[in-house]
């Protein structure tokens, strides 16, 4: 049986209905119009006839401009759509100009393809999906990194952020700061010769200068409650297009705010406990119409929030962890990994398959020191990530296996045994020596970790004195140590850590120097404070630029360039962000009279082809 629906598209006839859509008058003979139906009736015979005649017209004009009939068919094909013969036309243009240009001009318009800004912003595109792995780490100078310490009347800082040229700041007095980072410059005068090394100048001020900050509760036109945090601020983080900053603390609150103005536009309440971790996805994603944000809590929880120009909202809650969430890293899109704490598990979380994968990182019984708090974790996309725990161990974990691929322990070392006076409460030398016989050095837990998108440096730090670095091997199964950043002093002691790979475990030695006589004093560390936080950022070389001195300064003219390298800002203070212990003032090994700062650092570590290449040479043939 046949029907609508069932016969041919051809086939197909409906009824037309020409009538107007007002209702017609009651009266018979009368239209709606207020014609009567034998006018309307002639009316629409004369236009059948006008239209008859019009379709005639158009056949006897196509007779005559020569096209033939095939031509007419193959582009009006039965079936074809409105949107398949444009992209027919438009291919056929680009055939005959790509003809034209080649014959006439003998161009390649491949070069289009290959143009710098296209190439450019490909390449950010992958990197921040994690297609591009570039290894850099064995071209960056650490040892001859720059460093400048900055500070506010703050607190402890216990969180940085960085959306280039500027760096933001939190700390413990809920005060939030934002600073302008100092360009290191490339300078050079005309008279020097081609061959001569380029050396990465500061432009007179090293310290980032600061531009605003608020603190507390502040006003915010059009609303008359008072928005801002009335607790310890314990965890920053910026998006990607560097319009908004997220802001949480031990209040409870989320709080996003406007990276230019420092003013608050919204404020979340709906975390049971403190926000203790913040992370943004590196991109914006398609699907959505604003930039997504993952935040961690002391209530168990992850919460995914949705911010944009039209409105910043609430959009899910992930549960599965059994302890306090300290940190979180977005992974993706809709996917981010977590750690909790206690449970001593990594979690990868799919938001749209509404999935998670579990990574327990529990130590072997033949380990010294166990774990007992996974505390840190930082993304290698799109199919690794680094963890950082307690007993001082970072591991290197594949969202492919449930167990790390290779686990580097102690490596921030240890803090040494306290003189037993110190130790013990007991007055007798003798008592308080055998009290202490005992004690073992505890290690120096990962305080804080991160990662360069799209390259194999990992970074991590403690409160030894100095922030690490690490390199991923090719194959993304080891983490090799490239030594702290910054100048080695002759304070570091003398220790050992473990790298363990599976079931075989190798000694290896800190690159360190062990040249200080027994029983001298020896220097402060680097860093006097615990590392809270690290962010970077590669530095890429624009477009250079001439310099024309004042006449009275008699100076050359100098072509001057962004420097080429990392640079790397990190949180410093006096207690551990999440409490109120005082590790730096524990550390005996810096000597009872070292006490923290509260503050940060900024380190600019440049690449090889930026420094004097005889210094280098020579210092390893000093080491050697």
């Amino acid at each position: 049986m046949s029907s609508f629906f069932t016969i041919p598209a051809s086939q197909r006839k409906r009824k037309r209905d020409d009538r107007v859509a007002a209702p017609g008058s009651k009266k018979r003979g009368i239209a709606a119009n207020g014609e009567t139906r034998e006018n309307s009736s002639r009316h629409r015979q004369d236009r059948d006839e006008s239209i008859s005649g019009s379709d005639i017209e158009e056949d006897e004009d196509a007779s005559d401009s020569g096209l033939s009939e095939d031509a007419t068919t193959s582009d009006s094909d039965e079936g074809e759509t409105a949107a398949e013969r444009r992209l027919k036309l438009a291919e056929r243009y680009l055939e005959n100009i790509r003809e034209e240009v080649v014959d006439e001009a003998g161009f390649d318009a491949a070069e289009i393809d290959r143009d710098l800004i296209a190439e450019r912003l490909k390449e950010d595109v992958d990197e921040a999906k994690g297609r591009i792995f570039r290894k850099i780490a064995s071209q960056l100078d650490f040892s001859g990194a720059s460093h400048s310490f900055f500070r506010a009347d703050t607190h402890a800082t216990t969180a940085v952020a960085i959306h280039p040229p500027f760096a933001y700041t939190v700390s413990k007095d809920r005060t939030l700061i934002k600073w302008e980072l100092v360009s290191p410059k490339l300078a050079k005068t005309t008279a020097q010769a081609n061959g001569d090394q380029k050396r990465p100048e500061h432009p007179g001020r090293k310290k980032p200068k600061r531009l605003k900050f608020v603190k507390g509760l502040r006003k915010v036109r059009g609303s008359r409650e008072l928005q801002g945090h009335t607790g310890n601020i314990l965890t920053l983080a910026i998006s990607p297009s560097g319009k908004y900053i997220a802001t949480g603390g031990e209040d409870k609150k989320l709080i996003i705010w406007d990276a230019e103005t420092l003013a608050p536009m919204k404020t979340f309440t709906q975390h049971r406990d403190a926000v203790s971790g913040l992370s943004f996805t590196r991109h914006i994603s398609t699907h959505s119409s604003g930039e997504q944000l993952f935040s961690g809590s002391f209530d168990r929880t992850i919460k995914t929030w949705s911010l944009s120009a039209g409105g910043h909202a609430y959009v899910e809650t992930l549960f599965g962890h059994q302890d306090n969430v300290v940190s979180v890293a977005s992974m993706m899109t809709d996917q981010c990994v977590s750690v909790g704490a206690r449970d001593r598990t990594a979690r990868l979380w799919k938001v749209i398959d509404e999935t998670q994968l579990v990574f327990r990182g529990e130590s072997s019984k033949k380990e010294e020191y166990q774990n007992n708090n996974i505390d840190c974790v930082a993304v290698i996309p799109p199919t690794h990530f680094v963890t950082g725990s307690d007993s001082g161990s970072l591991s290197l974990w594949s969202i492919h296996k449930k167990k790390p691929l290779h686990t580097i322990q102690l490596a921030h070392g240890f803090d040494p045994i306290p003189p037993p006076e110190v130790a013990s409460s007991e007055v007798d030398a003798e008592t308080a020596a055998r009290n202490a016989r005992f004690m073992r050095p505890m290690p120096r837990w990962i305080t804080a970790l991160t990662t360069v998108p799209g390259t194999d440096i990992v970074l991590s730090g403690s409160w030894d004195g100095y922030i690490r670095a690490w390199r991923v091997s090719d194959d993304k199964k080891l983490l090799i140590p490239l030594g702290p950043i910054g100048p080695v002093r002759q304070s570091q002691p003398k220790h050992t850590f473990f790298t363990t790979n599976g079931d075989e475990s190798t000694e290896v030695a800190h690159q360190e120097n062990n040249d200080t006589p027994k029983g001298q004093s020896e220097e402060e560390p680097l860093l006097k404070g615990v590392v809270n936080s690290i962010a970077v950022f590669e530095r890429r070389p624009e477009t250079a630029r001439t310099i024309k001195p004042k006449k009275s300064s008699g100076k050359e003219q100098q072509q001057v360039e962004t420097a080429r390298g990392l640079c790397i800002v990190a949180a410093l203070g006096k207690e551990h962000r999440l409490s109120r212990m005082k590790c730096f003032a524990n550390n005996y090994f810096a000597g009872p009279s070292a006490q923290g700062r509260n503050g940060a650092v900024v380190f600019e570590v440049p690449f090889f082809d930026n420094v004097d290449h005889d210094r280098i040479e020579a210092e390893a043939a000093l080491s050697a």
